[in-house]
């Protein structure tokens, strides 16, 4: 479930967080009567790069948050992660616990343009990226270096009720190169926490109820709490403290995290200059992740450009296309496909890679990917060759072949499916096998499953993933979307 479509009995288990949300306008704790007006809904999600000026109400004693044209500004973003803990990883035997670290650091320019759809949805910026890249250590040597590739420097991000959406305007992102773009605490969601009305140093307030599960990257919340409060003031600066908790769920897996730091406000700009926080998660094992309990430290600064914001170009939607959000997956067996971001890599060996699909935290279908025997080019495993190797494989399980298919012969591909049903654990469960040939001999077995009740929510996502099927160069062109 996504936060803004919970189920009634998770927004009634929200009722006991600290946020008390009346017309979407966030509203203080013990802070006094403001003498000012709330800001328009649209402009309370300040987006990093624009400017959020901060005056003295009438009283002298007061400050209000105004935002002017963010389009007109750039900033550069310097950013920088650490964490430390353990995974959790679930085996035959138990839990097995390792330790772990990781160190990530981002250098990009940002142009914020906002929209004006209120909520979350009005989070919309250019970013193009000098550096990006995290070293993380698992175990006692277990090493794993992402960087982003020169090909994705780039992105264009978008607000959505499920969190940041980040693609690039020319290619399909990998999973991984999309996981790295996920920062805790973004630049983008920040300034959602400065407050909608007059404040002075002491008085506290809430914010919208999206910010905080975006602003630490929860996914389903059953529960949160959070605090924001003006610490001090100077003739410069504006520094603000805040705080909270949230219950609820990431990919599928329960998680509980806990956040705390302070960020600083040019007073004559309106631009958050400095961000720091601790964040700490456990997360249980889950469908497509191990568990987690680590803490992080996340630092980082923001300073204008003097530049034209026309050179970090602009953008006409005010959502990313379903094409923009295909995925990438290049195996090392040089088959190459794209597929929703609704698909996770849960495991991978030279010749065979297993995906998982969540929907809303909830897992509907898994998909095998193998190869195949190789033959001469132009042929392929006799279609009663590959019925008998089906046959056999789901009459282990108590099942049986139901239909089968040629679902392509065209462009290079021959595509033979055969789908079979049985019974696992009292559930009836669908499995459709493809071969897919190719017409230079090589061969690849795909498998998706799922439960027959899931039928609806499975719907035609084989079809969509076949249908972009490709085999890759021996030298790999940018790739492709």
């Amino acid at each position: 479930m996504s936060r803004r479509d919970s189920p009634l009995a998770v927004r009634q288990l929200c009722r006991r967080a600290v946020f008390r949300i009346r017309s979407g306008t966030p509203r203080h704790l013990h802070a006094r009567r403001s003498t000012g007006s709330f800001l328009p809904g649209c402009l309370l999600v300040a987006i990093c790069g624009q400017s959020a000026a901060v005056a003295d109400s009438q009283d002298k004693t007061a400050l209000s948050f105004a935002f002017p044209d963010m389009a007109k500004y750039v900033s550069t973003i310097d950013y920088a992660i650490e964490i430390r803990g353990q995974i959790r990883i679930p085996q035959s035997d138990g839990i097995r616990s390792l330790p772990m670290e990781s160190h990530g650091t981002f250098r990009f320019e940002q142009r914020s343009l906002p929209t004006d759809m209120g909520g979350p949805f009005t989070l919309r910026a250019v970013r193009r990226f000098s550096a990006a890249g995290t070293k993380t250590t698992v175990g006692t040597g277990t090493k794993t270096d992402v960087a982003l590739s020169d090909s994705y420097r780039t992105i264009h991000t978008f607000g959505s009720d499920s969190g940041l959406v980040h693609v690039s305007p020319e290619y399909a992102l990998p999973r991984q190169q999309l996981d790295l773009l996920q920062m805790p605490c973004d630049v983008l969601v920040a300034t959602a926490l400065l407050p909608s009305t007059s404040v002075s140093v002491g008085d506290r307030w809430n914010n919208d109820d999206w910010v905080l599960p975006m602003l630490t990257g929860v996914e389903a919340v059953i529960d949160q709490s959070a605090t924001c409060e003006l610490k001090s003031v100077d003739d410069q600066t504006a520094l603000v403290l805040f705080n909270g908790k949230v219950h609820g769920a990431t990919l599928g897996a329960e998680a509980k995290v806990s956040i705390s730091g302070e960020f600083a406000v040019n007073r004559k700009s309106g631009m958050i200059t400095s961000f720091k926080a601790t964040q700490t998660e456990e997360r249980s094992p889950g469908p497509v992740s191990p568990g987690l309990n680590v803490s992080a430290s996340i630092v980082w600064t923001q300073s204008p450009v003097s530049r034209d914001p026309e050179t970090l170009g602009a953008l006409t939607e005010t959502a990313p296309s379903d094409r923009a959000r295909l995925l990438l997956l290049q195996t090392p067996m040089k088959l190459q496909l794209t597929h929703s971001r609704e698909w996770h890599l849960f495991h991978q060996t030279p010749s065979v890679l297993m995906m998982r699909q969540l929907r809303d935290g909830n897992l509907i279908s898994q998909c095998n990917i193998s190869t195949g025997v190789t033959v001469a080019a132009k042929q392929h495993t006799p279609d009663s060759e590959f019925l008998s190797d089906v046959t056999d494989s789901v009459k282990e399980r108590n099942g049986r072949v139901v239909h089968e298919d040629t679902v392509r012969d065209a462009n290079g591909w021959r595509i033979r499916h055969v789908r079979a049903i049985g019974d696992a654990g009292g559930k009836v469960i669908v499995w459709d096998y493809y071969l897919c040939s190719t017409d230079t001999g090589k061969q690849y077995s795909m498998v998706f499953s799922h439960a027959q009740d899931d039928d609806k929510l499975f719907g035609d996502e084989s079809t969509r993933m076949l249908s972009g099927l490709k085999i890759a160069r021996r030298r790999p062109a940018l790739p492709f979307r």
